[in-house]
C-alpha cells in the first residue's frame, strides 16, 4: 500500500482515502462541493468545470436556485464519469443578531458542520437509489479555516462508516484529499486518516443489515438496535428521504430498505429483523402505500411483535382494510400543507415519547 494511500474494509464495501487528483478517480460518480448557487467560478469546482466542460455549466444553470444543503445532480461532461454530484455546502453571509462574536462563531460552525452531514448523506442516499457502486468525493470542509483535519475527518468519517457499514451491497469510495502541499507532510494529515480507521469494525465479516443513522455492532459483534422502522411505498421515496432527514436532525437512529438491496435472497429476513430491532414503526402512510402488500406485512409483524406503530399521513388517503384493523385505534401525525418542519417537531416530540416509555 501507498505511504499516501490507506484502505479500510467496510463489510462488502472499499474505501480508499488517498492523495490524488479527483478528476482522474475511475468512479461512477464525482463530488463537488460548491458555494450557494453553485458558480463553479475557482478552487475545486473551477478545476472540475475546467475539465468537464461547457455541458456541465450548462446543465448547472438550469439547477442553481438549490438550498443550502442540496445535492444536485448533472452530467459529467467530457469527464469519464456517470454523473456529477454537486454539494452546496457554503452557505451566502450569515447575519446573527444578538449574539457575541464568540457565540456568532459557534452557530456558524455548528450549522456548517450540520450542512456537510446533510449534504453527505444525501449523496449516498442517491447513490444508492440511481444504483451506482462507486463514488469520488473531495475533502468537504477544508475551506472553512475554522476546521481542523481532524475535525473534518470526524464529520466525513461517520456519514461515510455509516452507510458502508449499513449494506451488503458492494460500493467503492475514494476519498480524494489534495496533493500534499509543501510545508504539510503525510504525519500532518494522520489525525484524519486515523477518524477513518476507529470506524473500521473489529470483524470486517460480521453482517449489518441496518441503514443510516443506526449505531454499530457492539464489541461481541450484536447487531444494533434503531429507534424507528421506516415502511414505506418506494413510489414515495422523496417523502421518505425528506422524513428521514428530519430524523436525522434529531439524532433518531432508523432503518429503511432504500429498495437498492432487494436483489438479495434473504432481504425479507433482513426487514423482519430490522423490524424486530426497532422500538417504533413509522409508518408512512399515502395513497402508494395503503395499496402496498408489504407495507402491510411490516406493520403486522410490528403489531404481532408488540413493537410501537406511528403513522404519518401525508395525504388524505383512508388505510386500506388490511391496515385498518391494526391503525385504526393509532394516534396519528399528518403532514400539513407540505410544512416539513413541523412535521419533524411533532414525530420527534412523539419518538421520544414512545422511546421513554418504553424504557421504563
Amino acid at each position: 500500500m501507498s505511504p499516501q494511500q490507506r484502505e479500510y474494509s467496510f463489510n462488502n464495501s472499499l474505501l480508499i482515502v488517498k492523495f490524488s487528483d479527483i478528476v482522474e478517480a475511475k468512479t461512477d460518480v464525482l463530488v463537488n462541493s460548491d458555494d450557494y448557487g453553485i458558480p463553479m467560478q475557482d478552487g475545486l469546482s473551477g478545476y472540475i468545470l475546467e475539465k468537464g466542460g461547457q455541458d456541465v455549466l450548462n446543465d448547472i444553470e438550469k439547477k442553481r436556485d438549490a438550498e443550502l444543503g442540496d445535492v444536485v445532480v448533472t452530467t459529467a461532461g467530457k469527464l469519464p464519469h456517470k454523473c456529477i454530484f454537486h454539494c452546496v455546502t457554503v452557505s451566502p453571509e450569515t447575519r446573527f443578531k444578538s449574539v457575541s462574536e464568540e457565540g456568532q462563531q459557534s452557530m456558524q460552525a455548528e450549522m456548517e458542520e450540520s450542512v456537510i452531514r446533510h449534504s453527505l448523506t444525501k449523496c449516498f442516499r442517491l447513490l444508492s437509489a440511481m444504483d451506482y457502486n462507486s463514488i469520488a468525493l473531495p475533502c468537504i470542509g477544508s475551506r472553512r479555516s475554522g476546521f481542523t483535519f481532524q475535525r473534518i475527518g470526524a464529520i466525513m468519517s461517520e456519514v461515510i462508516s455509516a452507510f458502508l457499514l449499513r449494506t451488503n451491497k458492494s460500493y467503492r469510495v475514494e476519498l480524494c484529499l489534495h496533493k500534499l502541499p509543501e510545508n504539510l507532510g503525510l504525519m500532518d494529515y494522520i489525525c484524519f486518516f486515523e477518524q477513518f480507521s476507529l470506524k473500521v469494525p473489529s470483524d470486517a465479516n460480521v453482517p449489518i443489515v441496518s441503514k443510516n443513522t443506526a449505531p454499530t455492532v457492539d464489541e461481541e459483534g450484536n447487531q444494533p438496535e434503531f429507534d424507528v422502522f421506516i415502511s414505506y411505498s418506494h413510489q414515495d421515496y422523496e417523502i421518505a428521504e425528506k422524513i428521514c432527514s428530519l430524523l436525522d436532525s434529531y439524532c433518531i437512529s432508523y432503518w429503511i430498505d432504500h429498495g437498492s438491496e432487494r436483489h438479495s435472497d434473504d432481504f425479507k429476513e433482513e426487514i423482519v429483523s430490522a423490524i424486530l430491532r426497532s422500538k417504533i414503526l413509522l409508518y408512512i402512510s399515502s395513497v402508494n402505500s395503503n395499496k402496498s402488500r408489504n407495507t402491510v406485512k411490516e406493520v403486522s409483524v410490528a403489531e404481532n411483535n408488540n413493537k410501537v406503530i406511528l403513522p404519518v399521513k401525508v395525504d388524505g388517503a383512508a388505510y386500506n382494510k388490511s391496515l385498518e384493523y391494526d391503525l385504526c385505534n393509532r394516534h396519528w401525525l399528518q403532514l400539513k400543507n407540505l410544512d416539513y418542519e413541523a412535521l419533524g417537531r411533532e414525530i420527534n416530540d412523539n419518538v421520544r415519547f414512545f422511546l421513554n416509555r418504553t424504557e421504563v
